[in-house]
């Protein structure tokens, strides 16, 4: 199964210039608006990485990925914010996130955490 990054942000423009620079980057990407729709369209045994922006609508980032963290495999998780909260990202890092970005980010800075998520990404009960 092809490994895939997953893009699960509210903010629709922010959504479309990740899914481009990922895929510049030559990975494949799917995107949500979302938690609960990430979490409606993912079939389990899904591989990759996820990226999910932590204040979303009814579910937050934070919530998806508690909900991941639960199950007996997870896709890796980063995180990102346009708050600096040191609660919210020491909580990210509890859950087992494997980066915590802040916006505006670097795009080599989200490229590395996503590399490094690849590189883990096992497959997932999603």
């Amino acid at each position: 199964m092809e490994l895939t990054v997953f893009v699960v942000d509210d903010d629709s423009s922010l959504r479309r210039s990740l899914e481009r620079l990922l895929r510049l980057e030559g990975w494949r990407v799917r995107t949500f608006g979302s938690a609960e729709e990430f979490l409606e369209h993912c079939s389990s045994g899904v591989r990759g990485c996820l990226v999910a922006d932590v204040h979303l609508g009814r579910m937050s980032g934070l919530e998806l990925q508690a909900i991941l963290a639960r199950m007996p495999s997870t896709l890796p998780v980063i995180l990102t914010s346009g708050f600096d909260d040191g609660v919210t990202e020491a909580e990210a890092v509890r859950l087992g996130a494997i980066a915590y970005l802040k916006k505006p980010f670097e795009a080599g800075e989200l490229i590395d955490s996503v590399k490094r998520g690849m590189n883990a990404g096992t497959p997932s009960g999603v």
